[in-house]
Formats: structure tokens, C-alpha cells, sequence
């Protein structure tokens, strides 16, 4: 193989001839070369020659690798090349962290074959972003949470938002395939309704002056009566207070 290690040829021949070679051996460039034995003086022997092939090394070669997610299932990188050459790569492939590594096949022994690398780029996962959701009141209409996320990424929630029970739910975002992204999460609080409440209201006489009822509860909400107080006919009527959205 060129660049192996030159053989030495025997300075006597299979037929007891001692003598010398020219030139010296070299590997260096792929060819046949020939070499002349030069018989010592005082044998009565001719000078011959022997011919040596250097094969040239062959460098393997592969097909690129894409670029993979971080985290994502590592490629298995082939132990054969495209044109047959048997080897092993080094180190293992991993895509812990992000970044372009590079990975080199070394050709196992008697192939006449080089050394080469090979690069692969780890894509960053990316979190999805979203913005955060309000606090809504029970029973309200849920909030529709977005498919896409605010850097560009799209998918499904494991479940629809419900307003119907007072507290926090976590939805979880489960990125579509092929995105580089992870999952991520997004609360939602419920809070639950609450109910004014306002100081009872004796009996007033007909015809007296009409009470002005008070639009804060004593609880903090805000709101009007469904009608102003009349003491023009005598009953009990009933007031309905509204609070404000």
C-alpha cells in the first residue's frame, strides 16, 4: 500500500548471488517500479530487476448526515463505506449536546485505504413560547390556546381547557414532528365565582322614600340593580344586582 512500510529486499538471491538494489524502495506514489539487482563482482552473475506495485490508498466515502435534533435518537453511521472499505468510527455519535462534531473512520488493516471524518450538526431543541393565559372565572368561556407558538412552532395540547371547576390546570404543548423542540407547559387559573353580598333590607311603609340600594357589595363587587326601589305598591318585590364584567 503507498505510504506502508517499504519491504526490505534480500541483499542474496534464492540461488546464493550476493549483491545490491537500486534505487531504494519507496511507497511514496502509487505505481510499479522497477528495481535492479546488481551482482557483487567476481560471481559470475547478471544484473536482473524486480517490479513492485504500490497500490494507491483509497479514501472512504459516505454519504452526508443531515442535521439531527438535540436529544433526538443518535445515527447509526455505517461500518462499511460507499466503496467498500470496512472500519470503525470514533467516538460514539451522541446528540447530548448541540454543535457540529466530527467523527473519523479508520479502515481496518489491509485495505490500502486512508483515514476520513465525517461532521454532524445537532440542532438546538427549541422550547416553545407562549404568552401567559389570564386568570378566567369559573364557567366562563375557556380561552382557545394557540397551535402555534410565539417562536414559530407548531402542535397539539394534551387536552381543551375547561372552566367548569375553580383552580389550576397544567395543559401540556407537544411539538409536531421534526421541529427540534420539546414539549412545555402553560397554567391556567380558574377562579371561582363568588356571590355579593349585601346587608339585608328591613321593611319600609308605602309611599315612604325609596331606598337607594348600594352598587359595591360588601364583599368588593361592583355592579347595578336590574331596577331602582319603588314603595309605590305594597309586596315584596325582588331586586336583581348585576355585577360589572
Amino acid at each position: 500500500c503507498q505510504n506502508s512500510a517499504a519491504p526490505v529486499l534480500p541483499t542474496t538471491s534464492l540461488n546464493g548471488i550476493v549483491g545490491t538494489w537500486s534505487p531504494a524502495v519507496s511507497t511514496a506514489t502509487a505505481g510499479t517500479i522497477i528495481y535492479t539487482f546488481t551482482p557483487d563482482a567476481d560471481q559470475c552473475a547478471t544484473t536482473t530487476t524486480l517490479s513492485i506495485t504500490v497500490d494507491p490508498l483509497i479514501t472512504p466515502t459516505f454519504d452526508p448526515v443531515g442535521n439531527v435534533c438535540q436529544n433526538s435518537a443518535a445515527p447509526v453511521l455505517p461500518t462499511m463505506s460507499l466503496n467498500g472499505i470496512n472500519g470503525t468510527w470514533s467516538p460514539a455519535v451522541s446528540t447530548a449536546t448541540a454543535g457540529t462534531n466530527i467523527y473519523t473512520f479508520t479502515p481496518d488493516a489491509d485495505q490500502c485505504a486512508t483515514g476520513t471524518t465525517l461532521s454532524i450538526t445537532v440542532d438546538p431543541s427549541i422550547t416553545p413560547t407562549f404568552d401567559p393565559v389570564d386568570n378566567v372565572c369559573q364557567n366562563s368561556a375557556p380561552p382557545v390556546l394557540p397551535t402555534t407558538s410565539l417562536n414559530g412552532i407548531t402542535g397539539t395540547w394534551n387536552s381543551e381547557v375547561s372552566t367548569t371547576i375553580a383552580g389550576t390546570t397544567i395543559h401540556t404543548f407537544t411539538p409536531d414532528a421534526g421541529q427540534c423542540a420539546m414539549s412545555t407547559t402553560l397554567s391556567i387559573t380558574v377562579n371561582p365565582l363568588i356571590t355579593p353580598t349585601f346587608d339585608p333590607v328591613g321593611n319600609i311603609c308605602q309611599n315612604s322614600a325609596a331606598l337607594v340600594l348600594p352598587i359595591t357589595s360588601l364583599n368588593g363587587i361592583t355592579g347595578t340593580w336590574n331596577a331602582a326601589v319603588s314603595t309605590a305598591v305594597a309586596g315584596t318585590t325582588i331586586y336583581t344586582f348585576i355585577p360589572d364584567a
